[in-house]
């Protein structure tokens, strides 16, 4: 019991150290959320254009997307902040906001690509020969097929999204992996600060996949209305 009262204290209010917490959920609920949401919109234009007619643009994005699902995360991010952008003013923060965008839009473009991919043709001639449009057709017909295969796969990419983030601590960005770090060498015991880093990731995963699971919902309403 004592060893627990010693731990809260010299990990959480001995020197205010809360406070790297607190920072460090920020950087990470930061890094997790940009590179989700603009990943979700770099997979949708990935998609689109392997998905386009003409062979170029195809293959081309097709090329790219291999290679980003390929290169691991920390090789990724260290090219693009010591590589490319090493003379650069750029903040890191920014790069690695970049970098995770590109990997994790990768991802979620095969996600599309496959779940488009499951759409039975049938049905989308049957869609023509009622006279549905272009629009009516992917609305009504492709858009619901496309929700309900690749939601549980998109749920599990938030997942994989806020894990990747837990590298960018090697590039000098204190996030809660890092703060993990810090505190374990102050307190000299880094048992009770995994633990407390491991139950914050499990409820920012919880709370993401609800969330999704929440929009997905009043998404179907959207569609059904």
């Amino acid at each position: 019991m004592n060893y627990l009262k010693n731990q809260i204290y010299y990990t959480f209010i001995h020197e205010h150290r809360y406070r790297l917490f607190v920072d460090g959920i920020g950087i990470t609920l930061l890094l997790t959320v940009a590179s989700f949401l603009f990943g979700t919109l770099f997979g949708i234009i990935l998609c689109a254009a392997r998905r386009s007619r003409r062979n170029t643009v195809s293959l081309t994005a097709a090329k790219i997307t291999a290679v980003l699902v390929q290169i691991p995360t920390m090789v990724m991010l260290m090219i693009m902040v010591y590589l490319i952008f090493g003379e650069s003013s750029i903040p890191v923060l920014v790069l690695v906001i970049i970098g995770l965008t590109l990997k994790t839009g990768a991802y979620i473009s095969e996600i599309i690509n496959t779940a488009l991919n499951a759409v039975d043709p049938g049905e989308l001639e049957a869609a023509r020969t009622l006279g549905m449009s272009r629009v009516q057709t992917f609305r009504y017909v492709i858009l619901p097929q496309v929700i309900n295969t690749g939601i549980s796969l998109y749920k599990n990419q938030f997942i994989v999204s806020m894990q990747e983030t837990s590298v960018v601590g090697y590039l000098a960005i204190v996030d809660i992996t890092r703060v993990s770090s810090i505190i374990a060498s102050r307190t000299m015991d880094s048992y009770f600060s995994l633990i407390v880093v491991t139950l914050i990731y499990f409820l920012i995963g919880f709370a993401g996949k609800k969330l999704i699971d929440l929009m997905g919902n009043r998404k179907h309403m959207v569609i059904e209305g």
